[in-house]
């Protein structure tokens, strides 16, 4: 018969293995576990990679139609410059004064409107202030303005055509008559003569 302690060292045997085998098992479930935990952060990571990758693409993007396009700044500075240059010479101020004296009523005051919005933008700016809308309004103006000159110059170009046409018409006819004139004192002399 086994004595109580060899019993006790047998009990204290299995209870040693078992928690051997625990561990172990534990060891391989943690080990699963940190694998399992490492390919989600992998997987979150790569997501992340593209992400950036995408942004940065949209930056360069932004950054091409920034140096491309962006705010006519040049355009804002040539309109301040040219009216800087109207204001301050007297010679320049005439001459516009005069090219405008000749144009159309409605198109001056287009030009005079495109004129007032770019003194608005060059204000904003000086503001500090952002003088998109008044360069938007300052090409609206502008775009009436030189369509009312092209219906002008096609209303002049369609003038001109049917006042050729008028005397050409007119030539035509007294050419005829000259001709029949001719014409009869050929006849008249051909019929004296016999």
């Amino acid at each position: 018969m086994a004595t109580i302690q060899s019993v006790l060292e047998d009990v204290k045997d299995s209870v040693q293995d078992s928690a051997q085998r625990l561990e172990g098992r534990a060891a391989v479930e943690a080990g699963k576990a940190f694998a399992k935990q490492q390919h989600k952060t992998m997987a979150l990571l790569a997501d992340q990679q593209k992400e950036l990758q995408s942004i940065r693409q949209e930056l360069k993007k932004v950054r091409k139609q920034r140096q491309g396009g962006g705010f006519p700044w040049t355009l804002v500075l040539l309109a301040g410059s040219v009216y800087a240059l109207y204001r301050s010479n007297p010679e320049v101020r005439d001459q516009i004064d005069g090219l405008l004296g000749r144009i159309d009523p409605g198109l001056k005051g287009n030009l005079a409107r495109a004129g007032d919005a770019v003194k608005d933008a060059a204000s904003d700016v000086m503001d500090g202030k952002s003088p998109s809308d008044a360069v938007k309004r300052a090409g609206g103006e502008l775009q009436r303005a030189g369509e009312k000159a092209v219906d002008g110059a096609k209303d002049a170009a369609a003038d001109l055509q049917q006042d050729a046409q008028a005397k050409t018409q007119d030539i035509k006819q007294d050419a005829q008559i000259k001709a029949d004139g001719l014409k009869a004192d050929a006849k008249d002399a051909a019929n004296g003569s016999k």
